[in-house]
C-alpha cells in the first residue's frame, strides 16, 4: 500500500511538473510573439519584408512632404496672414502623422509613443480648425452680426440620433463660448490621459493593461463632444461661406481619428487571426505593426491630396490684386 501511495504521489508531482512546463512554454511563446525587440536585435535580424517596408514607407513619407510643400507654397501666395497660419497648421497634420508611422516602422518599440502623436494631431487639429472657421467670417462677433439671429440645427453627427428632440438654437455669445470649450477640452483632457497612459506603458506594462479600459470611455466622450461642436460650427459657417468647402475640410480632419485611431485599434486585433512573422525578435507583432503603418502612410498621402484640393479656396490675394487693378484702371 505504501508503494502504491508513493507511486501515486510521484505521478501527481510529475503531472504538475509537466503542466507547469507547458504553462511556462505557453507564456514564453506568448511573450515571444508580443514582445518588441530592441533596436540592436531588430536591425541585426532585418529581413527582406522589413527592408522593403522601410523603403516604401520612406518614399511615401517623402511624397506626403512634397504634397505638403506644394500646398503650403500655394497658401503663402494666395492667403492673407489671418487665414494663412491656421490653414498651414491644418495641412501640417498629415506629414507629421506620416513621420510618426515611419518612425514606428524604424523603431518598433516606440509604437505607443508614435500612436500618441497621431492621436495628438486630432486633438490639436480640432481647436485650430475651429479658429480657422471663425477667421473665415472675421470673428465670433462678426458671425453673430452676419447671422442676424438665424437659428441653427444641432442634430449633426456624431450625435444626430440622440439630438433629434433638441430644438434649433440661435447662436449667442454664451452659446459660442460653450461651443469653444467643447472643442478646447480635447487637447487638455485627452492630452492628460495619453500622458498617463504613456508613462504606465513604458514604466509598468502590467498596470497599463489593468487600467487601460477605464480610460477609453473618457477618451470617446471627449472626442464625441469635440466633433459634435465642430460639426455644428461647420454648419453655422457654411450658411455664410458655402463656397469654402468646409465640409470637405472637416472630413479631412475626421479621417485622422478614423484612420489613425479607430482603424488602428480594429486592425491591431483583427490581424492577430493571421499568422505573420516568426519567432522573436522579428515576430508577429513587428509584422502586424509594419502592415498597419504602411497602410496609414498610403492613406495619409491620399488624405493630403484631398486636403490640398479642399484648401484651394478661398483665394484672397488674387481678389485683392484684381481690386487694385480696377482701381489703377479707374485712376
Amino acid at each position: 500500500m505504501m508503494n502504491t501511495s508513493e507511486d501515486w504521489n510521484q505521478l501527481e508531482l510529475t503531472q504538475d511538473e509537466h503542466s507547469n512546463v507547458n504553462l511556462e512554454d505557453g507564456i514564453n511563446k506568448t511573450l515571444s510573439i508580443r514582445t518588441h525587440p530592441t533596436l540592436a536585435e531588430y536591425y541585426s535580424n532585418m529581413n527582406a519584408f522589413l527592408t522593403l517596408a522601410i523603403f516604401v514607407g520612406t518614399l511615401l513619407t517623402i511624397l506626403n512632404i512634397s504634397i505638403y510643400s506644394t500646398t503650403v507654397s500655394r497658401m503663402r501666395r494666395h492667403l492673407n496672414k489671418p487665414l494663412r497660419t491656421p490653414s498651414i497648421g491644418m495641412v501640417s497634420l498629415y506629414p507629421i502623422i506620416s513621420l510618426a508611422a515611419l518612425v514606428t516602422i524604424l523603431i518598433p518599440y516606440s509604437w505607443f509613443m508614435c500612436h500618441t502623436v497621431m492621436h495628438v494631431m486630432f486633438m490639436v487639429g480640432g481647436p485650430i480648425f475651429r479658429t480657422l472657421l471663425f477667421r473665415y467670417v472675421g470673428s465670433e462677433q462678426n458671425y453673430a452680426k452676419e447671422n442676424a439671429g438665424e437659428a441653427v440645427q444641432i442634430n449633426t453627427p456624431p450625435c444626430c440620433c440622440c439630438c433629434l428632440c433638441l430644438p434649433m438654437i440661435v447662436p449667442t455669445k454664451a452659446k459660442l463660448c460653450i461651443s469653444r470649450y467643447m472643442v478646447w477640452q480635447m487637447p487638455f483632457w485627452q492630452g492628460s490621459i495619453m500622458l498617463v497612459m504613456n508613462i504606465l506603458y513604458y514604466r509598468d506594462r502590467q498596470l497599463y493593461h489593468q487600467v487601460m479600459l477605464f480610460f477609453i470611455p473618457f477618451i470617446v466622450a471627449s472626442i464625441v463632444m469635440g466633433v459634435w461642436s465642430l460639426q455644428v460650427t461647420v454648419r453655422m459657417i457654411t450658411k455664410l461661406r458655402g463656397d469654402y468647402q468646409l465640409r470637405k475640410k472637416m472630413f479631412c480632419l475626421q479621417l485622422v481619428v478614423m484612420l489613425c485611431k479607430l482603424q488602428y485599434l480594429i486592425l491591431y486585433d483583427q490581424l492577430d487571426s493571421i499568422q505573420m512573422g516568426g519567432e522573436y525578435p522579428i515576430n508577429h507583432t513587428v509584422y502586424k505593426q509594419t502592415v498597419i503603418n504602411i497602410l496609414i502612410l498610403v492613406e495619409m498621402v491620399l488624405v493630403s491630396m484631398m486636403a490640398q484640393s479642399a484648401y484651394r479656396v478661398p483665394i484672397q490675394v488674387q481678389i485683392d490684386e484684381t481690386q487694385k487693378d480696377h482701381q489703377i484702371t479707374r485712376i
